[in-house]
This record gives C-alpha cells, sequence and structure tokens, in this order.
C-alpha cells in the first residue's frame, strides 16, 4: 500500500515538473504544501521559500501584489485574477477551491498562466492605435486643409485654426466673432468637415434674413394645418433635418427675443417640438453659432438675453480682420487667382505694382471682398498682366479715364501759387517779407496778390 502512495506521490511531482503551467497546492488554512517547478520561475523566489508558507505573509512580503489563495479563502469560491509577481511577470491565476464532506475549505490548487507577452501585445496594440487615431485626425487635418483651400501665414490664424480642429469632434458649442466677410461661414464648414460628423448634413440659416413670424417654424418644423399657409403635409425644421449633423446658425444677433428663450431650452434639453405638435423630437445636431455684432453690448441693451449669451460663449473664436493679418493676404491672393484662373479657363498674373496696392489697401469687406476683387480682375482685365492702375479703377471707379479729368496745366498752377501765397501772408504779414522768403520780386508779390484777390502789408 506504501508503494501505491509513493508512486502516486511521484507521478503527482512529475506532472507539477513538467508543466508549463504553474501549478501550486495549498491546504485550508492558506499554507502551500506543493508546487511546481515553472511556478518558481514565474514568482522569481525558490521552492524553500514558497512551501510551508502562508499565502497571506508571502502577500504582505510582496511576493504577489495580490494572492488568489487569499482571495479563494476570503471569497470561500473559484477566483480569477491577473497578478503580477516578484519577478515582474504578469499572470494569469485561478484559485480552485476542494471541500470536505462539511463543505469547509481543505485545499486551493491554483493554476497560474504566463501572460506578461500577451500584455506587452495588447500594450503595444494600444499605443499602435493611438498613433493610427493621431494619424487619422492629422491626414483628416490636412485632407480638410486641402478641401477648403486655408491659405495663412500669420500666427493669429495659425492659433485659430488649431483651436478648430482641437474642437471639432468635442460636442461643444463654438460662437465665431468677426467682422463681416472675415470667413465666420467658411469656418464652421472647417470645423464640421474636420469632426466625425463630415459625412452628415450640414446646413445653414441666416437669423438677419427670415421674417420673425416664420423664424420658429424654419427651426422646428411645423404640423399639417398648424397655421393658414401651412403645407398639408406638415413640415422639417432645420435640427430634426440636420438628423446628427451640425446645424450653423450665422448672425445669432439678429434672432428675435421671443425664440431666443426657445433655442436656449433646445440647447439644454436637446429636444425640440414642432409648431401644432404633441409630441417633441430628440436633437442630435451639433449646433455653431456666428455673429458681426458684439452681443454683449446687445445683452447690455436687452436686445439678447444673458443667459443664452453664457450658454454660446463657451468655445468663442475671434476671426480678425484681412486688415489685421496682412502677412495671410499673398497666401490668399494667390488661392483666389489660382481659383477664379481655372473657373475661366485663363492664365493672369498680378505685377508688383498691382499686389503693392492690394497690400495698401484696407479692405473693408474682408476675404470676401477680396475674392470677389479678384475675380473682377481676373474677368475685366485684357492680356494676361493685371497692372496696378486696373486695382485702383477697380477699387475706386471715380478714378477711372482719370486724364480727362485732370485740370488744365495753368489752373493748376495759379491754384498752387494762391495756396502758396496764402499761407506766406499768413505767416509773413508783408510783400517785402514774402518776396524774401518765395526768393522773386516784390513787385511780382504785388501783382499776383492782386490778381488772386489776396491782400497784404506793403
Amino acid at each position: 500500500m506504501k508503494n501505491v502512495y509513493n508512486q502516486a506521490y511521484e507521478e503527482l511531482q512529475l506532472i507539477l515538473d513538467v508543466s508549463f503551467d504553474g501549478i501550486t497546492i495549498a491546504d485550508g488554512e492558506g499554507v502551500f504544501r506543493r508546487m511546481s517547478k515553472s511556478f518558481a520561475d514565474l514568482v522569481g523566489v525558490k521552492e524553500s521559500e514558497i512551501v510551508g508558507e502562508s499565502a497571506f505573509l508571502l502577500e504582505k512580503k510582496g511576493i504577489f501584489d495580490t494572492s488568489v489563495t487569499c482571495e479563494v479563502i476570503r471569497k470561500n469560491k473559484r477566483v480569477t485574477i491577473v497578478q503580477k509577481t516578484a519577478a515582474n511577470r504578469i499572470v494569469l491565476v485561478t484559485g480552485i477551491p476542494i471541500y470536505n464532506e462539511k463543505k469547509k475549505i481543505e485545499k486551493i490548487i491554483n493554476i497560474s498562466k504566463d501572460i506578461t507577452e500577451t500584455k506587452k501585445l495588447e500594450s503595444n496594440l494600444k499605443n499602435l492605435q493611438t498613433e493610427l487615431e493621431w494619424f487619422k485626425q492629422e491626414l483628416n487635418k490636412r485632407t480638410s486643409l486641402d478641401q477648403n483651400k486655408v491659405a495663412f501665414k500669420s500666427k493669429t490664424m495659425e492659433k485659430i485654426i488649431n483651436l478648430v480642429y482641437h474642437v471639432a469632434n468635442m460636442d461643444v458649442t463654438v460662437l465665431l466673432l468677426g467682422e463681416t466677410g472675415v470667413g465666420k461661414g467658411f469656418m464652421a464648414k472647417m470645423i464640421h468637415s474636420s469632426s466625425n460628423r463630415k459625412d452628415l448634413p450640414f446646413l445653414t440659416i441666416n437669423c438677419g434674413a427670415i421674417p420673425e413670424n416664420l423664424f420658429e417654424s424654419e427651426l422646428f418644423g411645423y404640423e399639417k394645418g398648424s397655421f393658414t399657409g401651412a403645407s398639408k403635409e406638415g413640415k422639417r425644421g432645420l435640427f430634426e433635418m440636420a438628423g446628427n449633423g451640425t446645424v450653423f446658425l450665422d448672425e445669432i444677433g439678429d434672432m428675435p427675443l421671443s425664440l431666443q428663450v426657445k433655442l436656449l431650452n433646445v440647447l439644454d434639453d436637446k429636444i425640440a417640438r414642432r409648431i401644432g405638435g404633441s409630441k417633441s423630437y430628440i436633437v442630435n445636431a451639433r449646433v455653431i453659432f456666428a455673429t458681426n455684432k458684439n452681443l454683449k453690448e446687445l445683452v447690455n441693451a436687452g436686445k439678447f438675453r444673458e443667459d443664452l449669451f453664457y450658454r454660446l460663449n463657451i468655445v468663442p473664436i475671434t476671426i480678425p480682420a484681412l486688415r489685421q493679418r496682412k502677412e495671410d493676404l499673398l497666401f490668399l491672393i494667390n488661392l483666389f487667382l489660382d481659383n477664379k484662373n481655372k473657373k475661366y479657363g485663363m492664365k493672369k498674373v498680378f505685377s508688383e505694382e498691382a499686389l503693392k496696392a492690394l497690400y495698401e489697401y484696407e479692405f473693408p469687406g474682408n476675404i470676401r471682398e477680396l475674392e470677389n476683387l479678384v475675380e473682377r480682375l481676373v474677368i475685366n482685365t485684357v492680356g494676361e498682366t493685371i497692372e496696378g492702375r486696373k486695382i485702383y479703377d477697380t477699387i475706386d471707379p471715380e478714378t477711372v479715364d482719370t486724364e480727362q479729368q485732370l485740370p488744365p496745366l495753368k489752373v493748376a498752377v495759379e491754384e498752387l501759387e494762391r495756396k502758396l501765397l496764402l499761407s506766406a501772408f499768413q505767416k509773413y504779414k508783408t510783400t517785402r517779407k514774402v518776396a524774401d522768403v518765395l526768393k522773386i520780386d516784390q513787385s511780382t508779390v504785388v501783382k499776383k496778390a492782386k490778381k488772386l484777390n489776396i491782400s497784404g502789408e506793403y
């Protein structure tokens, strides 16, 4: 009988020794009684330091960060955990309790699988996914820059573009500020095309171009028969049609006060209701706002709700006027010139004098005016070179044919003499002194003064 037990013991030890998995056997108190050779390699300690020791003590020593044996005893059930050992290995350990006839834990068998390499692969995969996401975002930026033809050199615009890309995928309210023509609508489209909503609708409404009595129905829609003249089928509003896309509310400073509170409720609650409707619908669209007005001044004047102002003013982006970023002008000129040449099948170029004239102009209409001006010059210029004179003629039509409007030389000379003599008499009073200063005879001064009706002391 003894030989049978010895043989079984030897066979068990052989199984433990040849197993690739780390195996330990502990008693019901958590004291280790047997272990495989591979387990010693996993934990980085000798068998003599494990066998006969309590799992609770080894846990305190830091041999394991968490002992599965202890967890089995604490929870009185099978437990699987990820464990970090003193050998800096990561193992997946399953502790299996063996119960006696009294339903008490008699033994605990632990099976440990080394997953260190698997964890490294998982970490590498996460890093690769992070890098891939970064490359995708960068590619999206470059694609957006190419598609939207953004041309800039100024540090101010660089900061604005970086901010636009930073918030593009955030479901946050953006308020675009700036003078008419600076490109607020263009920037709104860039935010949309750089976001994860780029393949969804982008809908625009100009708050200053819609009659107040039609505004609500345009935004929220209406049910059939809601009012006189309403469509028999009803109508979906802008928020409903946009779905998960983007709604761009331009010139928000012109929105009627009566509608501002309803808009605020939509932004806060993400629900809206058609005029005449009894059911609400969820608003999933991202909303971008723009205005060329000072909303804070409108709030102080009682023309814009203060609570709506603060709701919109989460990410304000002020686009500077073109005259404030002249370093971008050449890039924009070349961009528009290239576009218009392609559009009309031409090869026009600007002379140096023409570029100088464009740089000297203030462009009160900003980028929109610049684009329209370039298009007019491309169309109206005969020949391939656009000269400086053509710029002035186009900017200020009153200067056209100035050669025919010049005064005769004699009239121009007399006017100049008159101004010069007036200035001299105001300062020196006498004809003698005026003659000395102007280096002419006193008699000439007297003669000219009488002819030009200028009085002085003789």
